[in-house]
């Protein structure tokens, strides 16, 4: 792109947005100097940054052809969300809740009668409604970066636990597994799906569910007070050569699949992960952004859309601090069967004809 269209570029993005980053919410928090506050400048204009982002993902929302408008926001978010100290700011705090409750309210109001209702939460986070069966995968409520203020409020997570019928977890790491919502889950009387290992000697231990981990054999899950059953395969995955990592593909009872595949990273699984789509017709994959070859994982799976997952999880360093931007290069030709999403924002699936 040339100088001079960049500058028109950039002109016409501060158009869009012009009325959502000078006219801030709250104008005490909008002060005309910051000399000797660092964190409350950047903090500011964090927030005018989030304001715009918030507009233009409105604007332009989810879909396969993304517009250069759309990548644009995606990159003034992962901009905004690599600063080091990004959790500790009150604007991104304030972002993480607003479109987490976004999704509740969606939630609430959301009635599917054909296909299935995507939405993205936090890190590696997804919910999946049908007409059936609304499905949880590695729901956490930010407790595990550590930082005050970066923290689902507890009606939050009730309310998420009361609008999904089933939560699975991949693996032992707080970025996926959180207890609080697992908790939340078992009050509602909601099955939780767990690996080997996870929450062993906690007093909740016999409300969960593991699943043999073998690739192949279908395995049922009772929902809804066992009115329904969803048919889960749960394939023995790994990150790395130690850390267990169920991967799980999940039918509905209308006959919908959908994959989640954890913190998927170890190359010898790639003898199963090769062969999943001779036997499964995977509607979603729901892959870590920043799992090996990503092609190759596409190809094993064949689905009919692929969502990538775990961009921005703010308790990793910058480095592993994944970039929406990567997902495109990651993806490769790919690219064409994918949505890339972030948090808040949901994408309505329908399967193509059979």
């Amino acid at each position: 792109m040339t100088t001079a269209k960049c500058n028109y570029f950039l002109l016409a993005l501060l158009c869009v947005c012009w009325g959502s980053f000078c006219e801030p919410a709250d104008s005490s928090e909008n002060r005309k100097e910051h000399w000797g506050d660092i964190p409350g400048f950047l903090d500011q204009q964090h927030q005018h940054s989030l304001e715009a982002v918030e507009a233009l993902l409105k604007k332009y929302p989810p879909q396969i052809e993304e517009s250069l408008e759309r990548r644009a926001a995606l990159l003034l978010l992962d901009t905004v969300l690599h600063d080091p100290e990004a959790p500790g700011y009150a604007s991104v705090q304030a972002f993480f809740i607003r479109r987490t409750q976004a999704v509740i309210a969606a939630l609430q109001e959301e009635r599917v009668t054909r296909g299935a209702r995507l939405w993205k939460l936090y890190d590696h986070g997804f919910i999946v409604r049908t007409a059936s069966t609304t499905i949880a995968f590695d729901i956490v409520t930010g407790k595990h970066v550590n930082k005050d203020g970066f923290l689902l409020p507890e009606d939050v997570v009730e309310e998420i636990a009361r609008q999904c019928d089933i939560l699975f977890i991949s693996h032992v790491h707080a970025d996926h597994a959180d207890q609080h919502v697992a908790e939340a889950f078992i009050r509602n009387g909601k099955p939780v799906l767990v690996p080997e290992g996870l929450w062993e000697n906690r007093p909740f231990n016999d409300h969960l569910v593991r699943l043999k981990r073998e690739a192949g054999t279908v395995q049922t899950v009772p929902i809804h007070e066992n009115a329904d059953r969803l048919s889960v395969i749960n394939y023995p995955g790994h990150q790395g050569e130690r850390t267990l990592n169920n991967v799980v593909v999940v039918t509905t009872p209308e006959g919908l699949t959908f994959a989640h595949t954890g913190d998927q990273a170890y190359d010898k699984d790639f003898q199963w992960i090769d062969t999943v789509a001779e036997t499964q017709r995977i509607d979603i994959l729901l892959p870590n952004c920043w799992t090996p070859d990503m092609p190759r994982v596409i190809a094993g799976f064949r689905p009919a859309l692929v969502v990538p997952g775990h961009e921005n999880e703010l308790s990793h360093t910058i480095d592993h601090r994944e970039p929406h931007w990567l997902n495109r290069v990651r993806l490769g030709n790919e690219a064409a069967r994918a949505v890339c999403m972030t948090w808040g924002e949901s994408y309505e699936y329908v399967p193509a004809p059979k």
